[in-house]
C-alpha cells in the first residue's frame, strides 16, 4: 500500500499570524527566500511512510470474484480469437500437483467453481481445457476439491453431454493404473488407495445416475480397456475387481460385465491348455504344483538382466507360470463374487446370477474347446441347491439333444452332462438315474434311426450317437453304485458289493439298452476313447453288468479306413490336437471331460467338498487287464449270450467292412 504524501512544515517558512495583515514582511520578498522556497517546494511532491507494509499479490491468494472475472474474460477472448488467457487457464490444470509451479488445490478449486458458473461457454471449442480438467489429478486432492470437481462434471454434462464418454474413459483407465497416493499437492492431506478407488466409483456413479444413457458408452469403454492376455496378473485382478464393483451400481450392465469377464478368462484358460500340451509331463506337473505368490501388490517387474539370461524354454515356462497365476487369481475373485451372491440369501439375485452363468455357459464356455477351469464356476454354484443342480443338468441335456444345434455343440454338451453327473459330489441318486434315463432314451432313438443304414462304425456320420454313448460309459464308471437297485432303496455298501451273490438288479432298462447298443452295427466301443472303454469293460465285468472283452478283442481287427475325414463335418472344426492325430486315433472320440480334477492352487479351495474323486471298486484289482478279464470270465448264461452277440456282430461287420473298402477302392 502507498502512504499519503507528507505535509510537514519546512524550516525557514513562517506561517502568517492569526491577527496579521495581508501584507507580507519584507524578508519574505528577498531573492534568497524565494530561492529556498522554490527548492524546497520541489521536494514536497511524494514521500513514503516506512512504517506501512507493502504486499505483492500472490496468485494463490486471488479472491473468488477476481478468479471468476479472469475465467470469464479468458473464455470470451477465446471466442474472439485471443487464446493467451485461455492457454494460461488451461496450463493451471496440466501442472502436476508435485511440481513447484503447481497452484494450491484450494486456489485451483476457485477456478473450478468459476468454470462451473461459466459452463455454457465450454463448448467443443474448449475441448482442450475440458480434457486438461479431466486429467488434473483430482483423485488425490483434498475432499473439498473433489466435491467441487463432481459438481463441475454434473454441471458440464447437463449442458454438454457429449463430454460424458471422455470422463468415463478417464475414470475406467484408472482401474488399470490407479493414481498414486504420492501424487498429491503439498498442502493436501495424505490419502489411502482404497479412498482413491472409492472416489473414482463415486464419480462414475454420479455420471450414470445423471445421464442413464451414458451407461451405453460405459459398457463399450469397459470392454475396450480390458487388459490384454499378456498383461500382468496384477492388472487383471485390479481391473476385474473394479468392473465387478461397477456392476453393483449399474445393474443394467451386470450381464454384459460378467460375460466380458468370462470371455476373457476362457481365452486365458484355453491358451494355457494349448501351451501345456507342448510341455513334457514332468514340467507340467512342476508348473501346476508350484506355489502361487499370495501378495498381489508386489512388483510385477523383473530385472532386465535376469530376463535376458533365460533361454527360450525357460522363458516360455516362466510366462506360462505367470499365466497360471493370473488365471488362478481371477478364478478366486469370481468364486468370491458368486459366493457373496449366495450368502446374500436374496432368491431373486441368486436366480438372476445363475441364469447369467447359464447364458455364459451356452454362448462362451460350451463352444470353446479345451476350457479347463472356467466351467467350475457353474460346477460349484449349481451344487448349492438341488434346484440349481437340476437346472444345470437340464441345460446340458437340452443342448446335447437339440438337433437344431450344431454338431459340435451337441457333442460338447454331452461331455459336460456326463462329466457333471460323474464328478458332482452333491448330485443325488435320483438325478443320476434321471440323467441315465435321458441318455439311454436318446441313445436308443438314435440307434433305431441310424442302424438300418449303418455299414459299420463311422464317427463322421454318427458323431452325436458316439458322444452320448461315451457319456454313458464314462458316467457309469463313477456312478454305478447309484444305478444298483436295493430292497430298501439305499446305496449298497462296499460289503454288499463284495459279498453279493448273483447278479445285481439295475435301474430301469439301463443294462438292456447298453447291451443292445454296444453290440449293434454302430459298435460304439470301437469309436469311443480306448481308455474309457477299457475302464468301463473292467468295471462292468467285475459288477456282472456286461461282458464286452471279446468284442474289444474283435474290434482290434476292425479297420476304420472308410472313416477318412471323420471330423470334417463336426468336431474337426476345433483346432486341437485331434486334428494332428495320426492313423486310427484320428477317427476316435476324444477323451475330453470338462470336470476332470481342478488344479489351480489358490482357487482350488472353492470346489473342495463339491468334487467326486475316483474311488476304487470294492473287490476289484486295479491292474486287471483284458487277458485276465477273459480268464476270470464266468461261464454264466449272460456271458455266453453276450459272447455270441459279439461273434455275430463281428461276422456281420467284417462283411460290411469289405463292402466299404471295395466302395472306397471303386471311388478312387
Amino acid at each position: 500500500m502507498v502512504s499519503l504524501a507528507s505535509t510537514r512544515q519546512i524550516p525557514g517558512v513562517i506561517a502568517p499570524g492569526v491577527g496579521g495583515g495581508l501584507k507580507r514582511k519584507q524578508i519574505d520578498e528577498s531573492p534568497k527566500s524565494e530561492k529556498i522556497t522554490s527548492a524546497q517546494t520541489k521536494r514536497r511532491r511524494v514521500t513514503f511512510d516506512p512504517d506501512v507494509d507493502v504486499h505483492i499479490v500472490d496468485p494463490n491468494g486471488k479472491s473468488l470474484e477476481l478468479v471468476g472475472e479472469e475465467v470469464r474474460r479468458a473464455l470470451e477472448k477465446r471466442e474472439g480469437g485471443d487464446n493467451t488467457a485461455y492457454d494460461q487457464l488451461r496450463s493451471l490444470f496440466t501442472v502436476k500437483p508435485t511440481s513447484s509451479r503447481a497452484v494450491l488445490s484450494g486456489q485451483l478449486q476457485k477456478y473450478l467453481i468459476a468454470l462451473t458458473n461459466n459452463v455454457p461457454l465450454l463448448d467443443n471449442k474448449c475441448k482442450g481445457l475440458v480434457h486438461a480438467i479431466i486429467d488434473c489429478h483430482w483423485a488425490t486432492r483434498n475432499e473439498q476439491f473433489v466435491r467441487t470437481y463432481r459438481n463441475f462434471i454434473r454441471s458440464l454434462l447437463s449442458m454438454q453431454p457429449g463430454f460424458a464418454s471422455s470422463f468415463l474413459a478417464m475414470l475406467v483407465e484408472m482401474f488399470i493404473e490407479q493414481p498414486s497416493p504420492a501424487m498429491r499437492q503439498q498442502d493436501d492431506p495424505t490419502i489411502e488407495r482404497v479412498r482413491i478407488q472409492s472416489r473414482i466409483h463415486d464419480v462414475i456413479k454420479a455420471i450414470v445416475r445423471q445421464n442413464p444413457m451414458s451407461s451405453t458408452y460405459l459398457g463399450s469403454i469397459l470392454s475396450s480397456n480390458f487388459p490384454f492376455p499378456t498383461d500382468t496378473a496384477k492388472a487383471h485382478v485390479h481391473y476385474i475387481r473394479n468392473i465387478l464393483k461397477v456392476s453393483e451400481y449399474c445393474p443394467e450392465l451386470k450381464g454384459e460385465i460378467l460375460s466380458l469377464i468370462m470371455d476373457k478368462v476362457v481365452k486365458i484358460d484355453v491358451q494355457i491348455q494349448a501351451d501345456l500340451e507342448e510341455l513334457d509331463d514332468d514340467v507340467e506337473d512342476r508348473l501346476i504344483d508350484d506355489d502361487i505368490e499370495e501378495d498381489e501388490d508386489e512388483s510385477d517387474n523383473e530385472s532386465i538382466s535376469s530376463e535376458e539370461s533365460l533361454d527360450t524354454e525357460e522363458k516360455h515356462i516362466k510366462e506360462l507360470k505367470e499365466s497360471v497365476t493370473k488365471l488362478d487369481n481371477i478364478m478366486d475373485i469370481l468364486f468370491s463374487h458368486y459366493d457373496s451372491v449366495l450368502a446374500s440369501g436374496n432368491r431373486f439375485e441368486i436366480d438372476d446370477s445363475f441364469e447369467s452363468l447359464l447364458s455364459q455357459f451356452a454362448s462362451i464356455i460350451l463352444p470353446t474347446y479345451r476350457s479347463r477351469h472356467t466351467q467350475f464356476l457353474l460346477f460349484h454354484y449349481s451344487q448349492t441347491s438341488s434346484d440349481l443342480i437340476e437346472r444345470f443338468a437340464g441345460c446340458c441335456a437340452h443342448l446335447a439333444f437339440d438337433r437344431g444345434k450344431p454338431e459340435i455343440a451337441r457333442i460338447s454338451a454331452a461331455a459336460y452332462l456326463a462329466s457333471y453327473t460323474a464328478r458332482g459330489a452333491h448330485i443325488s441318486k435320483e438325478v443320476v438315474r434321471d440323467v441315465f434315463d435321458l441318455l439311454c432314451h436318446q441313445l436308443e432313438d438314435l440307434r433305431i434311426t441310424q442302424e438300418p443304414n449303418c455299414k459299420g462304425p463311422d464317427l463322421r456320420r454318427y458323431s452325436s450317437y458316439y458322444a452320448i454313448a461315451q457319456a454313458l460309459l464314462y458316467a457309469y464308471c463313477f456312478r454305478w453304485r447309484d444305478l444298483i437297485v436295493t430292497p430298501d432303496d439305499t446305496l449298497p455298501t462296499d460289503e454288499d458289493i463284495i459279498y453279493h451273490e448273483g447278479d445285481f438288479e439295475w435301474h430301469a432298462s439301463i443294462q438292456s439298452t447298453l447291451r443292445r447298443n454296444i453290440f449293434s452295427k454302430l459298435n460304439p466301443l470301437k469309436i469311443c476313447s480306448p481308455a474309457i472303454v477299457q475302464q468301463f469293460a473292467s468295471i462292468a465285468h467285475h459288477l456282472r453288468f456286461l461282458y464286452v472283452f471279446p468284442l474289444m478283442e474283435t474290434n482290434k481287427r476292425v479297420r476304420l479306413s472308410r472313416a477318412v475325414g471323420a471330423y470334417s463335418d463336426g468336431i474337426g472344426v476345433r483346432d486341437t490336437a485331434l486334428t494332428m492325430k495320426k492313423g486310427e486315433e484320428g477317427f476316435l472320440m476324444d477323451a475330453y471331460f470338462p470336470f476332470d480334477p481342478y488344479m489351480l492352487t489358490r482357487s482350488k479351495k472353492w470346489v473342495q467338498g463339491d468334487y467326486n474323486e475316483w474311488k476304487a471298486i470294492p473287490g476289484m484289482r486295479e491292474d486287471v487287464d483284458e487277458g485276465e478279464g477273459d480268464e476270470e470270465a464266468d461261464d454264466g448264461e449272460d456271458s455266453a449270450d453276450e459272447e455270441s452277440e459279439s461273434q455275430a456282430y463281428v461276422d456281420n461287420d467284417n462283411n460290411d467292412e469289405d463292402e466299404g473298402i471295395e466302395d472306397a477302392d471303386a471311388s478312387s
